[in-house]
C-alpha cells in the first residue's frame, strides 16, 4: 500500500495548470528522495499511467489514465442519462425510482428519485440489498451468463423473503422468465408491502450495467397503475437502449441459446 500511496501522490501532481512535469518538478512537489522518485516514475511509465517525452524527458499522464477517465465519464454519463429519464417517469407516475449496480449477488443503490405520492418508499443511496429479491436486481442478473450468476450466488443460498426465489433453481426459473419476457417485477420481497418493476441497462460502449426500478405500495396501487408503470418503464428502456447502444435482445438470445 505504501508504494501505491506514493504512486497516487505523484499522479496527483498533474493538473490542468501542470499538464507535464520534469523529474525535478516531481521531486519538489512530493518531497521524495531522488532514488524513490526515479523508481516510481519508471514504474508508472512502464505500466502506461505516465508517458515521457523522448526529447524533453518531461512526464505527462499516459494513455491508460485517459482510458480509465473515459470509462469513468461514460459510466457517469450512463447514470446521469438514466436519472434524467427516470425523473420524468417518476413525475408522471408519482412513484419513487431507483438506480443501482450489482456487487456480487447484492445491489447497491446509487441514485434515488423521490415520487410525489404521499406514501413514498425510500432506500438511501449506498444501501445494499440482495439483488435476488428486487426487480432491478433480478433484471441485472438476467443479463449475465448462468455461470456468472452461479459464481455470484453463495453456495449456502441466502435466506430471502417468502415471495423471493427460495433456491438457486427457483432463481434461475425467475431469471429465465425475465429473459423471455423482458419483464421483472417484485412484490412483498425486500420491503414488506412494497412492489417494484425494473429493467437493466447496459452501455454498448463500456459494458457498464445499471438496474433501474420504480417502487410503490402494493396495497395502495391499483392494477391499472401498475400496468401504467410497466408501459412507462418499457418506453424508457427502449429509449435509453437506443441512446446507449444497449444490446438487450442480443444478450437474451445469446444466453438462451447457450452461446457465450
Amino acid at each position: 500500500m505504501s508504494a501505491l500511496t506514493n504512486a497516487i501522490e505523484i499522479l496527483r501532481c498533474f493538473s490542468s495548470a501542470r499538464p507535464d512535469l520534469s523529474f525535478a518538478d516531481v521531486m519538489a512537489l512530493t518531497g521524495k528522495p531522488k532514488s524513490s522518485t526515479s523508481r516510481l516514475l519508471r514504474s508508472l511509465r512502464d505500466c502506461g499511467l505516465l508517458e515521457q517525452d523522448p526529447h524533453t524527458r518531461r512526464y505527462r499522464p499516459g494513455l491508460l489514465t485517459f482510458e480509465l477517465g473515459r470509462l469513468h465519464r461514460a459510466h457517469d454519463d450512463l447514470i446521469s442519462m438514466a436519472e434524467r429519464e427516470l425523473r420524468e417517469v417518476c413525475a408522471r407516475t408519482g412513484h419513487t425510482g431507483y438506480i443501482a449496480v450489482l456487487d456480487g449477488y447484492e445491489q447497491v443503490v446509487l441514485r434515488i428519485v423521490p415520487g410525489s405520492n404521499p406514501l413514498r418508499v425510500v432506500n438511501p443511496p449506498g444501501q445494499r440489498t440482495p439483488a435476488l429479491a428486487t426487480s432491478n436486481g433480478r433484471a441485472m442478473l438476467a443479463r449475465l451468463s448462468d455461470e456468472d450468476i452461479r459464481a455470484r450466488v453463495p453456495a449456502a443460498y441466502p435466506k430471502l423473503p417468502r415471495n423471493s426465489p427460495q433456491s438457486f433453481r427457483q432463481l434461475m426459473t425467475r431469471l429465465d422468465e425475465i429473459r423471455r419476457t423482458g419483464v421483472s417485477e417484485a412484490a412483498d420481497e425486500s420491503i414488506e408491502g412494497v412492489g417494484s418493476q425494473g429493467f437493466a441497462l447496459k452501455s454498448g460502449e463500456t459494458g457498464e450495467m445499471i438496474g433501474i426500478a420504480v417502487s410503490y405500495s402494493v396495497q395502495a396501487t391499483t392494477a391499472a397503475e401498475r400496468a401504467n408503470v410497466r408501459r412507462e418503464l418499457a418506453a424508457m428502456a427502449a429509449k435509453l437502449r437506443r441512446m446507449t447502444g444497449d444490446t438487450s435482445d442480443q444478450d437474451a438470445a445469446r444466453i438462451q441459446t447457450g452461446t457465450r
